[in-house]
């Protein structure tokens, strides 16, 4: 059995949006201020379908990247989900 928790949260930015861009070009951004803040490229990884996963990010890491969005004017959408098995 499974049993899956689910918190979103929604976060508008507080400035005005400094990056127009299309959805690849958001995502170079993303990518890009990832690695400034240090985040190992063989950790990140581009899906067909547009989405940028990472591999056992630091939470440090995730929260630098929330404030360097901000910055930017990006509203953001987080969702963290913990799945729990009971065998």
């Amino acid at each position: 059995m499974e049993i899956s928790v689910s918190n979103t949260f929604t976060h508008e930015a507080q400035c005005a949006r400094k990056v127009n861009t299309n959805q690849d070009e958001l995502r170079d951004v993303v990518v890009n201020a990832m690695k400034k803040i240090g985040v190992k490229p063989d950790q990140i990884k581009l899906t067909d379908d547009g989405r940028v996963e990472l591999e056992h990010p630091s939470d440090l890491k995730l929260h630098t990247l929330m404030l360097k969005m901000e910055e930017l004017g990006l509203n953001m959408k987080m969702t963290k989900q913990t799945l729990i098995e009971i065998n």
